[in-house]
């Protein structure tokens, strides 16, 4: 599918989409008909596609010849945009009656045609306009209802807009000339063929002849610049304003390629292209990643979107996806691309990234709105992103731990070699990895894979004995229902050092006993966070997060608010996705609503018990405020934070501070700071971050003395 998403990860804004489901998930591609599913072609079909871009008119004119065999079918069937204008439609020269409703092209073929290959011609045009957004709050499904789009600033036509003739179950290829105004320079996925003046006008030609789902097509006034590696082309297309960063993402770009044809296989394409996007969207396709202007000048796109993206090339770009199995290429390119990184980086990092997976998932999904993976097809808002990125590339760190790393590895380079190009599901990694392992992971992928939710466990009963000259520890692991086939570490700290045995766990209740020569400190199931599991209360330190994933909240205007951090108030809303919040006024707050509801003071409140819950390292002044021993002053300074409501177990409090400009910068930037109890900024740059400690959890036991 052709699905937008933005995931936030240490403030870093960081996106992909790519090839299927837009057209699914729009409407606009409705199931296959008898005659699509019966097109079955002995010839791979050709497109030669002439395109006129119109910026002035937002209007594209399009000439399609297909070179096509229609086997033994009485008519071929096209998906085009339902506002196109059909012109001409003629088989082997002769002009063909057809109808077209609803965005479905239906074209008659005769008895006589249906043995050997036909010329199909079909010219149109259409106009695109769908509204750009200037300044987005949201990014939760950062499509912002685009999929077409022509003007003099650019152009962006997803596959899913209906810019081109399509027929579901095809791979053609493709030979694609766009003409446009002079300057501008026209990039889709493939092989380019160079770009040239004709008549004051700028033709870009391309040649597509690797299987994609669906093309898009962008357009801009970009200066190119490109370098050879391993076969490949590696290209930027950016605007004059960002040309300067073009050497950075070039030499990144290969850095990124050389590190996954390392790990998986040859690069599969015959280019990987940056190209700068008009508006602040970004976008992951076929050898292609589309960056709005704003996302190209972070400096940590580099070090993180962008190998994400390029990842993409073998996970879901190369080998594709079968959505009717589950969208897979989600979570394992998130597994191979932002967690690998903060695993080599370090071992803590890592398992930072596996806690804030597991935080993501509690605090944004409940049971309700849980999904099966085999039901996650692309990143529509908060729940799906916890489901389909986080909780997918869990599933692929405990299959690495139960296959070792050398298999994991050598397991994705095969299903990489023998599918490119070929739509796989999850059935096709667990086959895969069971004639690898030559075990049966069976009820390993029904669990996670088909089945919703994640395991809960804790101990219970724990005894710590002496034991010949050392010590006996005895207890029960429980589980919560469902109940899952868990192999649970289990670690006993002591002051020399730390042992770690794993307990199967199958059951309600299992009994389990470790034996240690030196006195135990403690004792922690999955110390290191390498299952996935529904985190207690006590183990979410309150974050942004936790707010966005609230059903009931209240935003009150406390007496000390300012009229600029009152109008932020909206803005703020929108921003972290709170469709059902409600704005009262601090007077008209009731206890009842109070414990009711999470709630949001904008402005320090005038009744202290509602900061009970904040931790000590901030205080609010009239002037400004302090956190973490720094003081900010106002109106330069803003604050937001997140914590334990002061009378209800299992909501939030949260504290805006803000004034003058600040409010309406702090409103739009909190959204991007998901997983962090705490933000800092002074003058809309952020300064200081940061997630409460976690003091207790149902998995910890700490030993006192041992009974004799």
């Amino acid at each position: 599918m052709i699905l937008p998403f933005y995931k936030y990860q240490r403030c870093t804004l960081f996106f992909s989409l790519y090839a299927f489901g837009m057209l699914l998930m729009s409407g606009f591609l409705p199931a296959c008909s008898g005659a699509e599913s019966s097109q079955s072609q002995a010839v791979r079909p050709h497109h030669d596609l002439r395109i006129t871009l119109i910026p002035e008119e937002s209007r594209i004119v399009g000439a399609d010849t297909i070179r096509i065999s229609p086997k033994a079918v009485s008519g071929l069937t096209f998906y085009l945009a339902e506002q196109t204008a059909l012109k001409k439609i003629s088989i082997n020269g002769r002009s063909r009656e057809h109808s077209f409703r609803n965005g479905e092209l239906t074209i008659p073929v005769n008895a006589d045609e249906r043995g050997g290959q036909i010329l199909l011609e079909i010219e149109y045009e259409a106009v695109f306009n769908d509204p750009v957004p200037v300044k987005p709050v949201n990014m939760d499904n950062p499509g912002f209802g685009v999929s077409g789009t022509i003007s003099d600033r650019g152009v962006l036509l997803l596959g899913g807009s209906g810019w081109y003739p399509y027929t579901p179950a095809q791979s053609p290829s493709y030979r694609i000339e766009v003409d446009a105004p002079e300057g501008m320079t026209a990039v889709t996925a493939g092989k380019s063929l160079g770009s040239e003046n004709r008549n004051g006008r700028t033709v870009s030609t391309w040649q597509v002849d690797n299987p994609v789902d669906f093309l898009a097509l962008s357009a801009g006034r970009y200066e190119v610049m490109e370098k050879s590696v391993a076969g490949a082309t590696v290209a930027t297309y950016f605007f004059p304003e960002t040309a300067s960063l073009a050497s950075n993402y070039l030499e990144a770009s290969a850095r990124y390629i050389a590190l996954y044809a390392d790990l998986f296989g040859p690069y599969p394409f015959d280019k990987f292209a940056v190209v700068e996007n008009f508006f602040p969207t970004g976008y992951g396709f076929p050898s292609y990643t589309l960056l709005g202007s704003r996302v190209i000048r972070l400096p940590f796109i580099i070090h993180t979107s962008l190998g994400h993206e390029i990842a993409h090339c073998w996970w879901g770009n190369g080998v594709q996806v079968d959505y009717d199995g589950g969208n897979w290429s989600e979570g394992l390119t998130t597994y191979v691309s932002d967690y690998f990184y903060k695993e080599r980086e370090s071992l803590a990092a890592a398992r930072e990234y596996r806690i804030q997976m597991l935080r993501n998932y509690a605090s944004l999904v409940s049971p309700e709105e849980d999904i099966p993976l085999t039901r996650f097809k692309g990143r529509i808002d908060p729940v799906t992103k916890a489901v389909g990125y986080d909780k997918a590339a869990m599933v692929f760190h405990m299959l690495r731990r139960r296959v070792g790393d050398d298999l994991f590895w050598d397991g994705l380079g095969r299903i990489y070699m023998e599918n490119l190009f070929k739509p796989i599901s999850w059935k096709d990694f667990q086959r895969t990895f069971e004639a690898m392992a030559e075990i049966s992971f069976q009820d390993f992928f029904e669990q996670w894979v088909s089945e919703t939710g994640a395991a809960r466990f804790s101990l219970a009963d724990v005894k710590l004995t002496s034991k010949d000259g050392g010590y006996r520890i005895a207890g029960f692991l429980l589980q919560d229902k469902p109940v899952f086939d868990l192999y649970v570490p289990v670690t006993v700290e002591t002051d020399t050092g730390k042992e770690t045995e794993i307990v199967h766990s199958n059951r309600a209740s299992t009994e389990f006993e470790i034996s240690v020569d030196d006195p135990p400190r403690s004792l922690i199931l999955d110390s290191n966070a390498d299952l996935f599991r529904r985190l207690y209360p006590s183990e979410i330190p309150p974050s942004v997060n936790s707010l966005k994933g609230s059903e009931s909240v209240l935003v009150v205007l406390t007496k000390n608010s300012t009229p600029e951090s009152a109008e932020a108030a909206d803005l703020l809303i929108r921003s972290l996705g709170l469709d059902r919040a409600r704005i009262v006024n601090e007077d008209s707050l009731t206890e009842p609503m109070a414990e009711k509801n999470d709630l949001i003071f904008i402005g320090v409140p005038g009744k202290d018990r509602f900061l009970t819950g904040m931790p000590k390292i901030v205080s609010a002044r009239k002037d400004g405020f302090a956190l973490n021993d720094r003081f900010y002053e106002y109106p330069a300074g803003s604050f937001f934070g997140v914590f334990q409501h002061p009378g209800t177990d299992g909501k939030v409090a949260a504290l805006f501070l803000a004034q003058g400009p600040s409010a309406d910068l702090m409103a739009r930037k909190i959204t991007h700071y998901g997983k962090y109890s705490y933000l800092a900024f002074t003058g809309g740059a952020n300064q200081d971050k940061g997630t409460w400690p976690v003091t207790d959890s149902p998995l910890i036991h700490h030993f006192s003395r041992p009974a004799s």
